[in-house]
């Protein structure tokens, strides 16, 4: 299945959750982002047990240092 991750376009394995897209697109440290899928906020805590869908626009937001 085709989903836009920060507006590109990635290949996905079917029925695949957030965690698990996560570890494909080898992201690395979670502890400090953010994440919608289709503009709305996943928390941590749901991205084991939520699933993407088909077309979903994930958006992943990296929180830095600065001012």
């Amino acid at each position: 299945m085709k989903v836009i991750v920060n507006k590109r376009e990635k290949i996905m394995p079917e029925n695949i959750s957030i965690s698990g897209m996560i570890k494909i697109i080898n992201h690395g440290d979670t502890s400090s982002i953010a994440l919608a899928v289709n503009e709305e906020i996943v928390p941590q805590t749901k991205w084991e047990e939520t699933k993407l869908k088909d077309g979903d626009k994930i958006t992943i937001i990296q929180a830095t240092c600065g001012g």
